[in-house]
């Protein structure tokens, strides 16, 4: 079962394993604790609105940092396994992945929508994102625009 910090011990592990560097992993750590903890402040593991106890990490717990639920839910979506083997990786069963997953999904894209580094979903909101002036500073870098034009070929046309 990968941990967050045996996973950072060997050199590229998490990228491949999230698509994102040790460095774009820890900056979305805190945003994604915040929205968990706001997410579970309401509601159960279950998605059951809470009535009594907030919630703490059990003891046997397969996730149990804030590093390794982010490592679960970024693996899961790169890598879009099936549940069973998600769960294998894990050390859980299927239906405890399932129930991570669908817990730890919203909370990411939260976690995203808070820092406005979600895609859009329509064209009418690409073209209200491509028009809405920010500064550079606090903008951040679009793939977009970072992209440029290929050069022409130098194959000989025969």
């Amino acid at each position: 079962m990968p941990s967050y910090e045996e996973v950072t011990q060997r050199a590229g592990s998490l990228r491949s394993m999230t698509g994102l560097t040790e460095a774009e992993f820890m900056a979305l750590l805190p945003h994604f604790e915040q929205a968990l903890v706001v997410y579970l402040q309401d509601r159960t593991i279950d998605g059951q609105p809470r009535t009594s106890r907030r919630y703490r990490s059990y003891e046997n717990c397969p996730l149990p940092t804030i590093a390794d639920k982010l490592l679960f839910i970024l693996t899961y979506l790169k890598q879009n396994p099936i549940q069973e083997v998600q769960g294998q990786l894990f050390g859980m069963s299927q239906s405890n992945a399932n129930k991570w997953i669908h817990l730890l999904h919203p909370v990411l894209n939260q976690a995203l929508a808070g820092q406005e580094l979600l895609p859009s979903r329509t064209a009418d909101d690409l073209a209200a994102m491509l028009t809405t002036p920010t500064s550079e500073a606090s903008a951040p870098a679009s793939l977009f625009f970072m992209m440029g034009r290929s050069a022409p070929s130098i194959v000989r046309k025969t």
